[in-house]
């Protein structure tokens, strides 16, 4: 228990030292779990500013989160698109929910962007996925992430059981 308070402080320390003007520990049972309430809503809380959304899911080292954060900032303001940043601080894990309107012609470019982010997380020591694994749409970053005989072994698995690419 003392080694937790003895991180506490740290972080206390790490936070005032960074303009933090409030820091709030929950008490009871029941205020963790409005707190988790209120992480675990974030998406439909989303879903109530922006028409459509892309959910990606990289990871990178902790040590990067601040410097992964300004640089989706600054890659949205490009693209012209608003990305909302959901994450797992504790691990590295990334949830940037990018915000476009299909109608308004803006789809190409959200996926664009997301790639663009996942992409980010390789390029900063991290991973194209931390949970959701790999489907479709990140399947052409993979040689990012891995070299040319690491990409055959993993057809030879998927070959061995799914020969006919179901």
């Amino acid at each position: 228990a003392s080694e937790c308070g003895a991180q506490f402080e740290q972080v206390r320390t790490i936070c005032e030292r960074h303009g933090c003007t409030r820091l709030h520990i929950a008490e009871t049972a029941a205020e963790r779990a409005k707190i988790w309430k209120g992480r675990k809503a974030a998406f439909a809380a989303v879903g109530r500013i922006s028409p459509d959304y892309i959910v990606q899911d990289g990871v990178v080292p902790r040590t990067r989160l601040a410097e992964v954060l300004g640089r989706i900032d600054d890659m949205g303001r490009e693209a012209g698109l608003r990305v909302a940043n959901v994450f797992h601080a504790g691990d590295g894990n990334l949830h940037p929910l990018v915000l476009f309107d299909e109608d308004a012609g803006e789809l190409e470019r959200a996926e664009q962007l997301s790639t663009d982010i996942a992409e980010l997380c390789v390029e900063l020591g991290g991973s194209l996925s931390g949970e959701h694994g790999i489907g479709t749409d990140k399947a052409c970053s993979m040689p990012r992430m891995f070299g040319e005989a690491d990409l055959s072994t993993m057809e030879s698995v998927r070959a061995a059981f799914d020969p006919q690419r179901l």
